[in-house]
């Protein structure tokens, strides 16, 4: 399951969406087409029992309970990653303008110390948490190092300014590691296993109703529905990756610079 997310990654939200309704439709309508060929040929003339209705429903209220969950999870987790993006970039406007009301040649250095860490993090930090195993750039950790050394030193120097500049500079760090979690907060394999099993096992029970056009237009276009859900939670599960994801236009912004 987990290598079809990382194939439809890199379209649209649109095409991600049109694909997982159409596709899981499509599906369906074969399963219930070839079930229902089946039990006529195995002789059940009457597959539509209570039982099986209450089973049927059973398995699609569980997916819509399990899909209704795991979307309210992954939209909470955009979101915070997107709030925690802005507060990093008010950290970075903050420190940028404590250098600059510092001044004097290591408060410049500093600063262009800065927008080099946030030229790493636009370019290198956000291409690497929004691969298939997230992680932070090497290239930005060297660039937040020198980040640091270059403002300590101005702090040494800038004694009233010292502990601003610390707490800052820690928020910083602070903020980054906090990315990294937002990228790794993603739905568990296990979870998309689930789903899917059960969205099998209903596809499956489709198959005790009788197999008409009429009746199989009404088979997809409810699958169309529920794949077109479990599409757009592909689309959010990823908070750096695909078209929705968040942007490090704030940053930056923070130090006057545009890379994208």
């Amino acid at each position: 399951m987990i290598w079809i997310i990382d194939f439809v990654a890199h379209l649209s939200d649109f095409a991600i969406l049109l694909t997982g309704g159409i596709s899981t439709g499509v599906i369906a309508v074969g399963i219930a087409w070839v079930t229902a060929r089946v039990l006529k040929r195995l002789g059940y003339v009457n597959p539509r029992s209570t039982i099986a209705d209450v089973v049927h429903g059973s398995l699609l209220a569980f997916i819509v309970f399990v899909l209704a969950h795991v979307l309210t999870d992954v939209r909470a987790n955009q979101h915070r990653a997107a709030d925690d993006a802005l507060r990093e970039a008010s950290f970075v406007t903050r420190l940028d303008r404590q250098l600059r009301s510092i001044g004097g040649a290591d408060a410049d250095a500093a600063r262009a110390a800065l927008k080099r860490y946030v030229m790493k993090v636009s370019g290198d930090d956000w291409p690497a948490l929004a691969a298939a195993e997230p992680e932070l750039s090497p290239r930005a950790s060297e660039a937040l190092d020198d980040l640091i050394e270059r403002t300590q030193r101005v702090a040494k120097l800038a004694v009233a300014n010292a502990e601003d500049l610390h707490t800052l500079l820690r928020e910083i760090e602070e903020s980054r590691q906090k990315r990294l979690e937002n990228a790794t907060r993603t739905v568990p394999r296990v979870f998309w296993w689930v789903i899917w099993v059960f969205l099998l096992g209903a596809m499956v029970m489709n198959g005790r109703f009788e197999p008409t056009p009429a009746t199989l237009g009404l088979i997809a276009l409810h699958m169309v529905a529920i794949g077109m859900v479990v599409a757009l939670i592909v689309t959010l599960d990823e908070p750096y990756r695909g078209q929705s994801a968040i942007s490090p236009a704030p940053l930056e912004k923070a130090v006057g610079i545009s890379i994208r």
